[in-house]
């Protein structure tokens, strides 16, 4: 297989050149560019910017939503040897800032909406040219430029300059950290890491994705993205996280790449449900999944077929409708999945099988394979990559796909990899005798309390968040005697209990009463029973405000910002 990615594209071109290759809404509706024609864009875009002088190894900045113009501009930055560096699109215009100025990009692409939100500070960034995508007034400085209008159907033939070893594309993780590092990518890692990801989990070229998560983060970019596209695949575009639920009922797809929160809500609210209605419906509920427990163990009497069927489409099927139907695959990657969850996906028949990863690694480095996978663990590891175990259980990577550092920080590039070129993850894991990678949980999270006991607080949260009381937490305690925990209610629940208790629910003030207090002492008493006595919380601070990408408690896949959450809310 070729190694950059337009040679990649070509072959599918040449075999799937009529397929859908991207969807996105219109007034409601879904439409599509053919692989052709989105090859069309690409060539055209390509020789726009090269007849306007760009050269190969300049930065183009890059802060839309996920869209055909924000693949089309990839593709044709892939052409010419250009470095893409892309912006979060929900991230504050001071990231774009340093980003922008760090990079030393020399051209913007942003949206209209953006644009005005930003454009003093945008006006000021040191950029030859700003695209705005959805330009509708002059703007009176002439490096502001409207998004160039191609014809799909028409075929320009470019040649592709760049090589296998050429810097792509430099994406900016802060992780959880808060410390922003350009993670520096070629087309050789991507690709390496698109084709292996292929070669573990087989799609084909009549899958539909369905897109949400930004494309500006690795996991998307490589999942949601790349392996699809050079699978020939069709990407579906969501027009936002809040309305992935009516939109993918639309697309109905087969592939959903997604972060466990999203199904960690759906879980909540399907048991919610469950136990706030009627005792028939429970034992329904429960009856149909004991069924699949026992079709899965052994074969089933002509009874228990009969009642399977039955119970499947009465039941499951409507759980089944909410992700659109059709899906046969979902994979979970940029945190650590709940086994619990997983395992109730499967009894649906939703196939949810879990990564891991990280940027440096562009990002896929394990992933387990539909027909082979084990819960609890991120699957084996790709043949694009090796991984080996430090003494201290520290995951340390090689491969094609590992990043060559960060960009113009050489301090922190030496710092990333040991004496032996092995990248250093900072995540602790082991292997199972089937050779399942299984992960423990970051070196830096773990809380370590006065008596000397290490807790990790991820499984901890796991428990937590599965109460209907309870939409968000963060545990801490480091070199305390006990554990300690931030809580976000789920406020839907708190004001029906409030209502039923005859209690004014009022913000933040209902928080403070003792008797709201007392629930949560018993929500997180009972959700945290099977715990070891170190485990369990003792103390705990309800806060009103959830956790989001918005108010830089939470990473762009939903992970905690542990460092920032505990000074905002100690």
């Amino acid at each position: 297989m070729s190694s950059t990615i337009i040679a990649n594209l070509l072959e599918v071109v040449r075999e799937f050149g009529q397929r859908p290759s991207l969807g996105f809404l219109v007034q409601g509706q879904y439409q599509t560019i053919s692989y052709q024609e989105l090859n069309n864009l690409r060539s055209q875009l390509a020789e726009y910017w090269q007849k306007k002088g760009y050269v190969r190894g300049e930065k183009i900045a890059l802060m839309l939503p996920n869209s055909a113009e924000w693949v089309i501009a990839d593709l044709a930055v892939a052409t010419l040897g250009l470095v893409l560096v892309p912006v979060h699109y929900t991230y504050p215009e001071k990231y774009l800032e340093t980003i922008v100025n760090h990079s030393g990009a020399k051209y913007l692409l942003i949206n209209q909406e953006l644009f005005n939100k930003y454009q003093n500070s945008i006006l000021s960034l040191p950029v030859k040219e700003i695209y705005v995508v959805g330009l509708t007034e002059g703007v009176n400085d002439q490096r502001v430029l409207a998004w160039p209008v191609f014809d799909k159907s028409k075929v320009v033939n470019i040649e592709a300059i760049s090589q296998e070893d050429d810097l792509h594309t430099i994406i900016y993780t802060s992780g959880t950290t808060g410390d922003p590092k350009g993670v520096m990518l070629s087309q050789k890692n991507l690709v390496s890491d698109a084709q292996a990801a292929r070669r573990n989990v087989p799609i084909h070229e009549s899958d539909k994705f369905f897109s949400f998560l930004p494309l500006s983060h690795a996991f998307e970019r490589m999942a949601g993205y790349y392996s699809p596209l050079f699978a020939g695949c069709s990407i579906y575009y969501a027009v936002s996280a809040k309305t992935m639920i009516d939109d993918i009922k639309l697309v109905r797809p087969t592939v959903l790449p997604c972060v466990p929160r999203i199904f960690e809500k759906i879980y909540a609210k399907v048991f919610d449900q469950i136990k706030s209605g009627s005792n028939f419906k429970r034992k329904l509920f429960y009856r149909t999944l004991n069924l699949v427990d026992a079709k899965k163990k052994r074969q089933l009497n002509f009874i228990e077929k009969w009642q399977y069927n039955i119970l499947d489409y009465l039941v499951l099927k409507k759980i089944r409708n909410i992700l659109g139907a059709k899906l046969r695959l979902a994979i979970s990657g940029g945190a650590s999945l709940n086994p619990a969850i997983a395992k109730f996906f499967d009894s649906l028949g939703l196939k949810l099988i879990e990564g891991y990863g990280l940027t440096e690694a562009s990002p896929i480095v394990a992933v387990n394979h539909p027909d082979n996978y084990k819960f609890g663990t991120v699957g084996l590891p790709l043949d694009c990559n090796q991984i080996k175990l430090s003494t201290e259980k520290e995951i340390l990577l090689k491969g094609d796909n590992i990043m060559s550092g960060y960009y113009d920080n050489e301090i922190l590039s030496q710092e990333a990899f040991d004496g032996d070129g092995w990248l250093r993850t900072g995540v602790l894991g082991f292997f199972d005798n089937d050779g399942f990678l299984a992960i423990i949980g970051r070196a830096k999270d773990v809380i370590v309390l006065s008596t000397g006991k290490n807790i990790f607080p991820e499984p901890i949260e796991y428990d937590l968040n599965a109460s209907k009381y309870i939409s968000q937490s963060m545990v801490y305690g480091d070199k305390q005697k006990v554990l300690s925990a931030f809580i976000v209610p789920d406020m839907g629940e708190l004001k029906k209990w409030c209502e039923q208790a005859n209690i004014e629910f009022k913000l933040p003030e209902v928080l403070e009463l003792s008797a709201v207090k007392n629930l949560y002492t018993q929500v997180i008493d009972e959700s945290l029973k099977g715990l070891s006595k170190n485990e369990k919380v003792v103390n705990f601070k309800l806060i009103a405000e959830e956790f989001s990408v918005e108010n830089g408690m939470l990473t762009i896949t939903l992970k905690l910002r542990r460092r920032a959450l505990f000074e905002k809310y100690k």
